[in-house]
C-alpha cells in the first residue's frame, strides 16, 4: 500500500515539474503578445535603443523612435481605431511605475480621423521597459538598451 502512495506522489510531482519548468514562479503571470504573427525571439527589431522583447505583427506594423527618444507606433488598419494602453517599469516585471501625472496606465484614445497607416500619439519615458497593451494583451514590450 506504501509504495502505491508512494509512486502516486512521485507521479504526481514528475508531472508538476514538466508543467512549470521554464517557468520562474517569481514572476507574475503576464500576457504575452501571443499569436502566429509574433516574431521569434532572436530576430527582435532594434528601434533606435529600444529592442522588442515580444511583437505582434498581427497589430503592429513598424515602430519610430526620433532624436528626442519620443515612440510612435504604426498600426494595422483594423486595429487603429481601438484604445492602447502603456505601462512602464524599472525592471522586467517588476511593479510598475507611475507616469509624470501619476497614474499607472497612460490610455492613448483611439486613432480616428488618422489615415490608415498614420502613426500613433508619441510616448516618451525614462523607463527601462514598456509595454503597449489592447484588448487585455501586450502587444509590444520594448527594452531600453543604453540604461
Amino acid at each position: 500500500m506504501k509504495s502505491v502512495s508512494l509512486s502516486i506522489v512521485l507521479v504526481l510531482a514528475c508531472v508538476a515539474g514538466l508543467v512549470s519548468y521554464g517557468q520562474n514562479r517569481l514572476e507574475p503571470l503576464r500576457p504575452q503578445a501571443v499569436s502566429e504573427d509574433v516574431v521569434a525571439q532572436k530576430s527582435m527589431p532594434v528601434y533606435g535603443p529600444y529592442q522588442a522583447i515580444a511583437i505582434n505583427r498581427g497589430i503592429i506594423r513598424d515602430v519610430r523612435v526620433d532624436k528626442e527618444l519620443n515612440i510612435f507606433l504604426q498600426l494595422v488598419p483594423e486595429h487603429k481605431n481601438k484604445e492602447l494602453v502603456v505601462k512602464i517599469s524599472s525592471e522586467r516585471f517588476a511593479e510598475y511605475r507611475n507616469w509624470v501625472y501619476g497614474g499607472l496606465e497612460l490610455v492613448s484614445p483611439v486613432n480616428a480621423g488618422k489615415t490608415s497607416f498614420g502613426w500613433t500619439d508619441r510616448v516618451q519615458t525614462k523607463a527601462k521597459y514598456i509595454e503597449y497593451w489592447m484588448d487585455g494583451s501586450i502587444f509590444l514590450h520594448l527594452k531600453r538598451m543604453d540604461l
